[in-house]
């Protein structure tokens, strides 16, 4: 294996290991910021086991649904701040790849909050997961189409910023690099 091979192979590595915990620290940070802002204590910050605790707290109906969003907003919205900033023409190979890793990270965390309202019936206990307990709440009054429709909006946003800043283009153009050396 020739060295950019070998290049390309650690950079993929780092860079896939470096969006993975940055972006565990901002889903955790989004419901840390809503926990606090409802006067709740934390007691657990964890990035290897990707959870918060917390105790107490004055949460109303929206400071509950928006601590189930946040997880997925606040990287999402670090994501784009990232991408508009994104440039196609500084070449290096961790960047480019970890641009698009981090990218497809945060975008494609979007899809459960398209995919999983298919699937949600009125009631059912949320187990765990930030879109269920979302949904829990938010469908006793709106449909939970607007979720979906929400998420969509959010991921077409997502891509659109991959698309037009050159992030795919880039990834696609640095594998073919390796892939031809």
């Amino acid at each position: 294996m020739n060295d950019k091979k070998m290049k390309f192979i650690a950079s993929l590595f780092l860079s896939a290991l470096a969006a993975v915990v940055l972006y565990i620290i901002l889903h955790e940070t989004g419901h840390t910021i809503v926990v606090l802002s409802a006067g709740a204590k934390m007691t657990e910050f964890s990035i290897l086991r990707a959870h918060v605790s917390y105790e107490g707290g004055d949460f109303t109906d929206f400071s509950d649904l928006w601590n189930h969003a946040n997880g997925m907003f606040l990287p999402f919205v670090v994501c784009l701040v990232y991408g508009l900033l994104y440039n196609r023409n500084l070449k290096n190979t961790f960047y480019w790849l970890f641009s698009a890793v981090f990218s497809v990270i945060c975008f494609i965390q979007t899809l459960t909050w398209i995919v999983i309202p298919f699937f949600y019936e009125p009631g059912t206990d949320p187990r765990g997961e930030d879109v269920m307990k979302f949904l829990y709440n938010f469908a006793q009054n709106h449909s939970p189409m607007l979720v979906t429709a929400g998420g969509a909006v959010i991921f077409a946003i997502g891509i659109a910023v991959m698309l037009r800043k050159g992030i795919i283009r880039n990834f696609m153009e640095e594998i073919k690099e390796a892939k031809n050396s």
